[in-house]
C-alpha cells in the first residue's frame, strides 16, 4: 500500500535548499508574462519593506520511482522557476559587486549540489525538454541572446529589479535580504504524493473552482488522476495534443469542439465539468477518451492548414473554404466539420467541407450567425453526424434548414450588404469572380491566385471622394454608407493598383482592362460610374453569388 501523502507548510527558497526538484515532460514551459513577474518582484519588495511574511499559494509535489532522487512538481512550477531565476539574479548582481564569497554560498545552497553518482554539479531545479537549455545557460552565467524567450525575459527583469536595490556595493546586503526572505518568509502550503495519479487528485481538489488554471490546466489533472496505470500512454498523448497548440485557449477550443462534435453545445465556462461528467471515472475510460481525442487533433488542425497532407487523400479542393472558415472566423460550424472529418470517407467529408463553407457565406450575409443560435445547430447537427444518423448532404442540410436562407432571402442580403474588410471582400470577390468565369465558359484554374499579397482589393468609387464629387448631399451620404460595400470593390492585381486609389474613374477604368480578372475588365469597359451603376453591379453579383454558394 502507498504511503499517505503528507501536507504541511514550507517556504518557497527553502524547497530549492532542501529538495531536488523537476518539471514533469508533459508539462507546458514557462509561460509567466512580464506582468506576473512584474507583480511577483513588487509583491515581495512590499512584503519585505514591512517585515512581514507572505503567502504564494499551494505546492503539489509527487515522489517519482522513475527518478527517487527527486519530486515531479504537479503545481507550482511557475513560481518555482521564477523564484530560482531571481535567485540566479541575485547571485549574478552579487558577482557583478565583486561579492563572490556571499554569491558562491548562493549557488551552492539554492541553485546547483554536487552528485557523487554524477560527479558533477547538477541543477536543483531540473526544467523540461523546452526550457532546461535556456536555463541551464543562465546558471553557467551565459545569457541567451534571445530576449523573448520568458525565462530570459524574467531574468532580465529580475537583474534590472536587483540594480535598483542594489545599485553599489554599499547596499549588497540588500541582495542577501531578498534570498532570506524567500527562505525564510515566503510561505506555501505544501501537499507530497506518493505518486503522481495520488497528487493530480490533490491537485483538482485544491483547485476545484480553477480561478487561476484553464479548463485545460484542470482537464489534464483530471486524467491524469484517474488514468492509473496508463499514466504514461495518457501522458505521451496529452503532451502530442498540447504542444500543437502555441496557446491555452486555442487548446480549450479544440477540447470544446471536439466535445460539442459528439455530445452537442457547451460553453467554455461550463466545459470543464461537462468534461468531468461525460468521460466518467475510471482509468479504461480515461484512456478512450484521451485517444479520442487524439485522433480528432489531425482533422481539426488540417482545417486550419489548406496545405496539410490530410488533403492530400482526395482530389476535391477545399483550400477556398479553409480560407474562408478562418477569414469570417466561422467557429461555429467546427464540430459539425470536425464530426464529418472523423466520421465520413475523405472525399464526400471534403465535399462537405466545401458546402458548409457556402451555407456559412449565406448565413453570415443574412446576420444568421450571431448568438448561441448557430452554435447550438452547428453542434446539433454534428451530434446527428457523429452517431451515424445524419450520412449524407441532405441529411446535413435538413439539420441547419434554419440558418441557410433561401435563394431570394440571399439576393436581398447581397445587394442590401454593407461595409465589408478588404480580406473578406478578396475571398467574395474571388468565388463570384470564378461564376463568371464558369458563366463564360472559360477554365476557371485561369483564375489568378486571389490568396496572395500580389492581389488587393480597390475601391471603384475612390475612398477619398468628397461632396462636391457627387451631384447632391443625399448621394454623398449615400456613397459614404456604400464606401465599403462589395458592390465598391473590386479585385486589381497591385501592379495595376499602384497610386491608383484616388483616381478618378476614367483614369482606373485604364488599368481595370489590364487585369487578368474577368469581372475588373468588364468594369473597365465602362467610361462612367455613378451610384445606379454601383447598385445596378450589386444585383449582378447578387446572381454569381447564388451561384458560387448554392443553396442545395
Amino acid at each position: 500500500m502507498a504511503d499517505p501523502a503528507q501536507f504541511g507548510h514550507d517556504r518557497l527558497a527553502h524547497l530549492l535548499s532542501d529538495r531536488l526538484l523537476s518539471v514533469p515532460r508533459f508539462q507546458r514551459g514557462y509561460s509567466w508574462e512580464p506582468s506576473n513577474v512584474t507583480e511577483f518582484l513588487d509583491d515581495l519588495k512590499a512584503a519585505r519593506s514591512e517585515s512581514q511574511p507572505y503567502f504564494m499559494g499551494t505546492v503539489v509535489l509527487a515522489d517519482d520511482a522513475a527518478d527517487p532522487g527527486r519530486q515531479s512538481i504537479v503545481d507550482g512550477q511557475q513560481r518555482l522557476t521564477t523564484t530560482a531565476i531571481l535567485v540566479t539574479a541575485v547571485r549574478d548582481r552579487l558577482r557583478q559587486l565583486d561579492k563572490f564569497e556571499p554569491a558562491n554560498v548562493i549557488d551552492k545552497n539554492f541553485l546547483l549540489t554536487f552528485d557523487l553518482e554524477e560527479e558533477d554539479n547538477v541543477t536543483r531545479l531540473k526544467l523540461n525538454a523546452e526550457d532546461v537549455r535556456i536555463y541551464e545557460s543562465i546558471l553557467a552565467g551565459q545569457v541567451p541572446e534571445d530576449g523573448k524567450h520568458p525565462i530570459v525575459a524574467c531574468y532580465r527583469m529580475c537583474l534590472s529589479h536587483l540594480t535598483d536595490i542594489a545599485p553599489s556595493e554599499a547596499h549588497y546586503r540588500d541582495l542577501i535580504n531578498v534570498v532570506t526572505h524567500l527562505d525564510k518568509s515566503v510561505q506555501v502550503l505544501l501537499a507530497v504524493a506518493s505518486g503522481l495519479p495520488e497528487a493530480y487528485v490533490i491537485f483538482e481538489t485544491l483547485n476545484d473552482r480553477g480561478a487561476d488554471l484553464t479548463t485545460a490546466d484542470l482537464l489534464k489533472n483530471y486524467l491524469f488522476s484517474q488514468s492509473r496505470s496508463y499514466l504514461d500512454h495518457v501522458e505521451q498523448q496529452w503532451s502530442t495534443i498540447a504542444r500543437t497548440f502555441d496557446k491555452p485557449e486555442d487548446l480549450v477550443k479544440f477540447i470544446r469542439h471536439e466535445h460539442s462534435s459528439r455530445e452537442g453545445k457547451v460553453t467554455t465556462r461550463k466545459l470543464y465539468k461537462v468534461l468531468q461528467s461525460s468521460i466518467g471515472r475510471g482509468q479504461k475510460r480515461v484512456r478512450d477518451y484521451a485517444g479520442r481525442l487524439e485522433d480528432s487533433l489531425q482533422p481539426f488542425t488540417a482545417l486550419r492548414e489548406p496545405d496539410s497532407e490530410f488533403w492530400g487523400r482526395t482530389d476535391v479542393d477545399v483550400r477556398d473554404s479553409l480560407l474562408a472558415f478562418r477569414r469570417f472566423g466561422f467557429e461555429s460550424s467546427m464540430p459539425l466539420l470536425l464530426a464529418i472529418l472523423n466520421s465520413w470517407e475523405i472525399t464526400p467529408a471534403a465535399k462537405m467541407v466545401n458546402k458548409i463553407a457556402g451555407w456559412s457565406v449565406r448565413a453570415w450575409f443574412a446576420g444568421r450567425l450571431g448568438g448561441g443560435v448557430a452554435e447550438e445547430a452547428f453542434s446539433g447537427a454534428a451530434v446527428a453526424v457523429s452517431s451515424g444518423k445524419s450520412k449524407t448532404q441532405d441529411h446535413v442540410f435538413t439539420s441547419l434548414a434554419k440558418l441557410i436562407p433561401t435563394d431570394q432571402e440571399f439576393r436581398q442580403a447581397v445587394i442590401s450588404s454593407g461595409a465589408v474588410s478588404t480580406g473578406r471582400a478578396k475571398y467574395l470577390l474571388a468565388q463570384m469572380e470564378r461564376q463568371r468565369l464558369a458563366q463564360l465558359g472559360v477554365n476557371v484554374e485561369a483564375q489568378p491566385d486571389w490568396s496572395g499579397k500580389s492581389v488587393s482589393v480597390e475601391h471603384v468609387l475612390a475612398r477619398s471622394s468628397a461632396p462636391v464629387d457627387f451631384p447632391s448631399p443625399a448621394d454623398y451620404e449615400r456613397f459614404q454608407a456604400a464606401r465599403d460595400s462589395l458592390k465598391n470593390y473590386t479585385l486589381l492585381e497591385r501592379t495595376l493598383n499602384h497610386k491608383l486609389a484616388d483616381k478618378p474613374f476614367t483614369e482606373k477604368a485604364l488599368q481595370y482592362r489590364q487585369s487578368k480578372f474577368c469581372l475588373t475588365r468588364e468594369l473597365g469597359e465602362n467610361t462612367t460610374w455613378t451610384l445606379s451603376d454601383s447598385d445596378a453591379r450589386a444585383v449582378e453579383l447578387a446572381k454569381l453569388a447564388i451561384a458560387a454558394w448554392s443553396y442545395r
